[in-house]
């Protein structure tokens, strides 16, 4: 049989292609282990320390029995407080990221330089954590719960704007276009076309980061912010165990129920006519 010069071409040129490519992820999995070597040896990982670290935690949870009820209003309180911080913050947030996410999103942004400014400051506030602005903003406004309320907004601006901005880029642009073909204006486009499309996933994106925001406050009374944090701050400090299962187990009550809620209502909201669920497109926080 004569060999045909263009297939035997194609066959070289496609085992080259294979090396190239099995050479690029053995250098990227050496590089992945070199940096996994890194971070383990960063950690100082000693499975010894656990060893004889783990009959002390076994003692911490004999200590908190039987759990310690006598201050159960003032924990309920710090929850409520909680609950309050959260939802106000991400209420305020909200209302300050989705003109941010117009202006970050591809297909509603009116030019790169402000695509590429609003995208910074999403990513400045959602890269900075909430307890480091709410030491800031304890500094700035005092102890209590409105510095907790100043810094989950502060944060969940740059979460709640992600969510947002990736929403309203995978709008369907088959109406805008329609839209824009009756002579609309951008403004109209957004408020007639655009907001009505995305508005179930816009409401049940915030209600996930509501879930989240609950989830965070709960330690910002560590800082001085308000909630129950504080309270469980101070059974830490006076090694309270009997007490401190109690906070614990007040906290994992509410966060259990926020999720509860906010999962029913967010699939109320995104259930269509005929029964089905359809779950937002939005990322993790």
């Amino acid at each position: 049989m004569v060999p045909n010069p263009i297939i035997e071409t194609t066959l070289r040129e496609n085992d080259a292609s294979g090396v190239r490519t099995r050479i690029r992820y053995c250098l990227v999995a050496l590089a992945l282990s070199v940096l996994v070597a890194i971070a383990w040896s960063f950690c100082k990982i000693d499975f010894n320390k656990l060893a004889v670290g783990t009959p002390i935690l076994f003692s911490f949870v004999y200590q908190m029995f039987p759990p310690d009820l006598s201050d159960l209003s003032k924990v309920v309180k710090g929850a409520g407080e909680t609950l309050a911080m959260a939802t106000i913050g991400t209420i305020f947030a909200t209302l300050l990221a989705f003109p941010l996410a117009l202006l970050a999103a591809r297909n509603t942004t009116p030019g790169l330089g402000v695509y590429r400014i609003a995208r910074t400051i999403l990513n400045i506030s959602r890269s900075t954590e909430t307890l480091v602005f709410a030491l800031v903003f304890v500094a700035a406004v005092g102890f209590g719960p409105f510095a907790g309320v100043l810094a989950i907004t502060f944060h969940m601006i740059g979460a709640i704007g992600k969510v947002f901005a990736e929403t309203i880029e995978t709008v369907d642009e088959g109406p805008l276009e329609a839209l824009a073909l009756t002579g609309a204006g951008k403004l109209k486009i957004i408020r007639y076309g655009l907001i009505p499309d995305v508005m179930p996933g816009l409401i049940a994106g915030a209600l996930y980061m509501w879930e989240f925001s609950v989830r965070t406050s709960t330690v910002l009374g560590i800082v001085g912010a308000g909630g129950i944090g504080q309270i469980l701050k101070d059974t830490v400090d006076l090694l309270n165990f009997n007490k401190m299962i109690t906070v614990l187990a007040v906290i994992l009550l509410m966060v259990a129920v926020i999720d509860f809620i906010s999962d029913k209502l967010r699939h109320m909201i995104l259930e269509p006519t005929d029964g089905s669920i359809k779950e937002p497109q939005f990322i993790q926080v």
